[in-house]
């Protein structure tokens, strides 16, 4: 087990110090983008806050990272006072999550007592966290972060925080859980590729680099196959609304029939799924296209 605590206070030569093996080892995802965003894995016990605006992805990254931690051999869960088991059943059956433990769980020594059988639990949010003893919010919001991150330590089980912002982007609350726990991530859009476009990174890491990472998420998840490259300098990518245009015209220009379908426009404008179906609904929204059907079995027709 990792326990970082300590009570000494005498200082010590770094080279008598013995580093816990937990430093060495990784839970990997087997999805080599998230595991290098992590830094060759996930930390054992580590503790992670999560911040994003509504509708960024933070549930649907999260259930896509434990389903592939699962499917890798780890125990994980996660535990929602937001939404109830059969609104998080919905969402994985869309994304095609299978192997994660979900419940409607919020008590935070409830929570502590089911760290030790699981390598990874999110906590959906950290704000609708609840306990039977009395205490005022600030005492309770101390006690909470300090239970949960001593029992992940003590278990080896990450425990990541869903956090709450503020409609001017500002986290909810006081920065006590930020600055108690080791990583702080968060997910924006990147509006300099386009609306589909997430970034991923870390404002914060006490064990590893501050990395980051540019994926497209669709209505089936993040597709961490093709993260975004980001030119630079004069091999610079075109701004998102020349590149969207001149997408949306190859599409235009396309002779039907055979009708316009996704994986036609995959083929012809060389993109993955998720980039041809924001390009294609964003035709169907403004009026230039017709959809028939739904999936990928869905086709297109000009107006």
């Amino acid at each position: 087990m990792m326990n970082l605590v300590t009570s000494e206070t005498q200082f010590k030569t770094v080279q008598d110090i013995e580093i816990p093996s937990t430093f060495y080892r990784r839970y990997k995802s087997g999805i080599s983008t998230v595991d290098d965003l992590f830094g060759e894995g996930i930390l054992p016990g580590s503790s992670i806050t999560m911040c994003a605006a509504a509708g960024c992805g933070k549930t649907t990254f999260l259930l896509q990272v434990l389903d592939a931690l699962a499917q890798n051999g780890y125990s994980t869960a996660y535990a929602s006072g937001e939404e109830n088991e059969y609104q998080l059943a919905f969402t994985c059956n869309r994304i095609g999550v299978k192997q994660v433990q979900v419940a409607n769980m919020t008590d935070v020594d409830t929570l502590v007592d089911q760290m030790e059988h699981f390598d990874c639990l999110v906590v959906d949010s950290f704000q609708a966290l609840t306990s039977e003893k009395k205490m005022n919010s600030r005492e309770f919001e101390s006690y909470a972060v300090s239970k949960l991150t001593k029992a992940a330590k003590d278990t080896e089980c990450t425990i990541f925080f869903i956090m709450h912002l503020t409609k001017d982007g500002k986290l909810k609350g006081s920065t006590l859980v930020p600055h108690s726990v080791d990583v702080n991530m968060q997910i924006e859009v990147d509006a300099d590729v386009d609306e589909s476009a997430r970034k991923i990174y870390f404002n914060k890491n006490r064990f590893g680099a501050c990395n980051e990472l540019t994926v497209y998420l669709g209505a089936q998840g993040f597709d961490f196959a093709t993260p975004v490259v980001i030119e630079e300098a004069e091999n610079k990518a075109p701004s998102k609304k020349s590149r969207k245009k001149v997408e949306q015209s190859k599409i235009m220009d396309m002779k039907e029939p055979p009708h316009i379908t996704t994986e036609r426009v995959m083929k012809e404008l060389e993109v993955d799924y998720n980039r041809a179906s924001f390009v294609l609904r964003d035709l169907v929204n403004n009026d230039k296209l017709v959809k028939f059907g739904r999936g990928k079995t869905a086709i297109y027709k000009m107006v």
